[in-house]
C-alpha cells in the first residue's frame, strides 16, 4: 500500500522537481496534495477507485496513480516535452488500467440470470 507521501514523492520526482536526497519545498507538497485529491476526486466520480481518499492506495495502482498526478501537473511544471510525453502515455495506460478494474468489479457484481 502506498502512501500519500509516497504518491507526491514519486510524481514529483517524474516531474522532475525532485532530485535524488531533496525535500520538496511546502509550497509544493501542498499543490502535490491537492493535485492527489483531484485525482482521487476524478477517478470517484468515474467509480474507479476501489478505496477511501483517506486509504493507502493499493499497489498495484500506485505507479498508475502516481503518473496521474504527475500529468495534473506537467503543464504547471513546465516539464521538457519527451518527460511530458512520457508522463502523458504512462497516464493514459494508468486510466485504462483503472477503467479496466471498473469493468471486472462490474462483471463480478452482476448476477447471472439463468433463463
Amino acid at each position: 500500500m502506498a502512501t500519500s507521501a509516497q504518491i507526491r514523492t514519486t510524481a514529483a520526482e517524474n516531474l522532475g522537481i525532485l532530485a535524488e536526497g531533496e525535500t520538496l519545498p511546502s509550497f509544493e507538497v501542498g499543490d502535490l496534495n491537492q493535485a492527489i485529491t483531484e485525482v482521487y476526486n476524478e477517478l470517484r466520480r468515474m467509480n474507479l477507485v476501489t478505496w477511501a481518499s483517506t486509504d493507502a492506495i493499493p499497489d498495484e495502482f500506485a505507479r498508475s496513480f502516481a503518473m496521474m498526478v504527475a500529468e495534473s501537473r506537467a503543464v504547471k511544471y513546465q516539464v521538457p516535452t519527451e518527460r511530458y510525453q512520457r508522463i502523458k502515455g504512462e497516464a493514459m495506460e494508468a486510466t485504462m488500467r483503472f477503467r479496466a478494474l471498473q469493468a471486472k468489479q462490474k462483471i463480478i457484481q452482476t448476477p447471472i440470470e439463468y433463463f
